[in-house]
């Protein structure tokens, strides 16, 4: 640092107090501080108003502070090295840097150091002129906008998509509302046309296909109420299937249990399914218990290691070993259902009565508790 020898603060100042001296800094459009590199902190001796607006202070809250006061902390630590030690030397440096508002705000800009020497070549001050003013947001709000600007498209994408899927599921539940309509006007018509066939046999054949296809109606009924785009749950047809055909019988020949697990399973498992359950329990239902006999049908559903277990269980006459009658189409249709659900089908004679079990692979994520 130079002594303070050989040039006083006074005749230091006295310059700076020339009004052409101020007017030719005050004229300029660029921020502009002189600082007295010759004391402690270097202090303001003088800062133009381009720079008094870019800082927020006035004057008189500039002058004599260190000029450290437009540094803005924690930035920048080298370039505020090498400013100083530019100062001290006396020299001409030029570096980026991060500056401090009075309302702690940031900015950047090129900050150019120019030495001002008297006649004897003695350093006299150190000039600071700011360029390329650019503006800093807080990375503190500047997060926080993003963050809430995601989360306002995040928002708007989740309503797109909540939108959408309300859509595709109305208008499922609108195609199995159509199906269940059109099965049922299907199944009235073939009963219609079976109270007028004289012959028996072919009566029953009729009479058999409207049970089915109602069993696929009720299906569809219950994917078009579901509330999650289409499950089918397996407790509530079963109930509903094995209570309808017990009331065929005359009342209290057949108790009925079920041990059934509220569980769903896809819709496009449903068709096969509705048919395969129509055929087992009506098949015990109607050949089971003949002449009045009175016994127990059981129905068991639930998971099993290896996925979907379903079981008819009755006490009637017990299994019939011989091939289906010409024309019988039950068994045929049960064994078809079975190998398109790739599920295993066994049947077996208790004596009194018969078991007919069926597993069948239901991935777990696929089927689930109602």
């Amino acid at each position: 640092m130079l002594a303070e020898s050989h040039i006083s603060s006074s005749d230091r100042s006295a310059g700076l107090q020339d009004a052409p001296f101020k007017a030719a800094f005050q004229s300029l459009p660029m921020p502009v501080l002189i600082v007295d590199s010759h004391r402690k902190h270097a202090p303001v001796a003088f800062a133009n108003r381009a720079l008094l607006d870019l800082a927020g202070y006035s004057q008189e809250e500039m002058s004599g502070r260190g000029w450290h006061v437009l540094h803005m902390p924690g930035t920048g630590l080298d370039a505020l090295n090498a400013i100083d030690a530019a100062m001290r030397a006396g020299e001409a440096f030029e570096t980026g840097f991060t500056g401090r508002r009075k309302d702690g705000s940031a900015f950047t800009c090129i900050l150019a150091l120019s030495p001002v020497h008297d006649q004897a070549g003695q350093l006299r001050w150190v000039t600071l002129v700011l360029t390329g003013i650019g503006s800093v947001q807080d990375p503190a709000r500047d997060g926080g906008e993003t963050s809430l600007h995601l989360e306002e498209q995040v928002e708007r994408r989740t309503q797109a998509l909540q939108a959408a899927f309300d859509r595709r599921t109305a208008l499922l539940h609108e195609v199995e509302h159509r199906i269940k309509n059109t099965l049922q006007m299907t199944a009235s018509l073939v009963l219609l046309k079976a109270r007028r066939l004289r012959d028996p046999e072919a009566r029953k054949v009729l009479q058999e296909t409207a049970e089915r296809v109602s069993a696929l109606s009720a299906a569809h009924r219950l994917l078009s109420a579901a509330g999650d785009g289409g499950r089918f749950n397996l407790k509530e047809f079963t109930s509903e299937l094995a209570g309808e055909l017990i009331t065929a019988l005359p009342k209290g020949q057949v108790d009925l249990d079920l041990a059934i697990q509220p569980l769903g399973v896809p819709a496009s498992k449903a068709t096969a399914l509705a048919l395969l359950l129509n055929e087992l329990v009506g098949n015990a239902v109607k050949h089971a218990f003949p002449n009045g006999r009175r016994g127990r049908l059981t129905i068991e559903i639930g998971r099993t290691e290896n996925g979907l277990k379903i079981a008819v269980d009755d006490d009637g006459v017990g299994l019939d070993h011989a091939p289906p009658a010409e024309g019988s189409f039950g068994k045929t249709l049960i064994t078809m259902l079975v190998q398109q659900l790739k599920g295993q089908l066994t049947w077996r004679d208790q004596k009194p009565g018969t078991r007919a079990e069926i597993v069948m692979p239901v991935d777990a994520q696929e089927m689930k508790f109602e």
